[in-house]
């Protein structure tokens, strides 16, 4: 049976140079041994770590003082911005076309390189600029270029000699997809579906669609936009999600209840794919938005069949009805699935 190992014993020098200070004393061991062992010791030891500098703490995160800043800079530049509306309304007319396009072109500079200051984030750049310590900066930057977008527009639709709807479109919908990639947020995200919708019906009017065109247009606008909110498109897939299905429930709407004929059936049908899909999609991800949309699509479609057969009362009656069924049904689901 092998022995146990040694147990190894750490000493330091000071408890060497005692032990050979004894030896020596009782002269098993000479002055000069006893010096060439301590330096030899002292030549071939690693050389000691430097005492570790203490880190110091991160300082507290004071977040109210960031919401505070960044609620008076949105109040100042709304301040600010309104101040300039009414000056610049107030002389638009005598401004002409050159003095339009320079206090335009002027503003969208300004709030540009506003913008392209705050978003300044070195070393990191954008991807700095991400993380959740810069995400005021992130969001006033944001607002920045977001309405530097909406005077690119106004400057390209008053330099534009004509389709001036279709150049403010292209214009909106390409500077406002450089400020989502540079600095996104709610508000990036708000303004580019107004952009694209913007397009899409300036598109429209150029090519004279008719109104069934215009309807099922803007529906597959909104449920792509919709769709789009589970992709990286994104950075709040759920105001994506609830803006998308309600442009496509406007939609819906309009043609069923604004028109005659085929746009009316049009917009039923939308009314209908978004009461089902809704619905389903809410017992599938337990999603609200999709629950929403889907009871109102739901409501309004019956209360488009309705009216047409019954007094408003009784279509109201049978509208609520139908919601409570809806309702219903959908709490009991809920139940029956936490319960198993």
């Amino acid at each position: 049976m092998a022995s146990p190992a040694p147990a190894t014993r750490t000493i330091t020098r000071d408890q060497l140079a005692l032990a050979l200070g004894r030896l020596q004393s009782d002269g098993v061991w000479s002055p000069d041994q006893v010096a060439a062992l301590l330096a030899e010791i002292d030549r071939t030891a690693p050389p000691a770590a430097p005492a570790a500098t203490p880190t110091p703490p991160p300082r507290a995160a004071a977040p109210v003082a960031n919401r505070l800043a960044e609620a008076a800079a949105y109040a100042g530049a709304v301040l600010v911005g309104a101040a300039g509306a009414v000056l610049v309304g107030q002389n638009w007319e005598a401004f002409g076309r050159p003095g339009r396009v320079a206090v335009l072109g002027g503003v969208t500079l300004l709030l540009v390189v506003a913008g392209v200051i705050v978003a300044a984030v070195p070393p990191g750049g954008r991807r700095e600029l991400r993380a959740p310590a810069h995400a005021v900066r992130r969001r006033l930057a944001s607002t920045a270029l977001t309405l530097a977008t909406a005077t690119a527009a106004g400057t390209a639709a008053v330099l534009a000699t004509g389709h001036q709807a279709l150049v403010a479109g292209v214009v909106a919908v390409v500077a406002i997809a450089v400020a989502q990639g540079a600095a996104p947020s709610a508000l990036s995200e708000l303004a580019a579906l107004g952009a694209v919708v913007l397009l899409a019906a300036a598109v429209l009017e150029e090519a004279d669609a008719s109104m069934t065109a215009v309807i099922a247009t803007m529906a597959l606008v909104g449920l792509a936009w919709a769709a789009a909110s589970r992709t990286r498109l994104c950075t709040v897939p759920p105001l994506a999600l609830a803006l998308g299905l309600v442009v496509s429930l406007y939609a819906g709407a309009a043609g069923a209840f604004g028109g005659t004929g085929l746009p009316t059936v049009v917009g039923c049908v939308v009314l209908g794919l978004l009461a089902v899909g809704g619905l389903l999609a809410y017992l599938r991800s337990s999603l609200w938005a999709p629950a929403v949309v889907g009871v109102l699509a739901l409501a309004a479609l019956v209360l488009r069949i309705s009216s047409d057969s019954l007094s408003p009362v009784l279509a109201i009656l049978l509208t609520g009805l139908v919601l409570l069924g809806v309702g219903a049904a959908l709490l009991l689901r809920r139940r029956s699935a936490e319960g198993r």
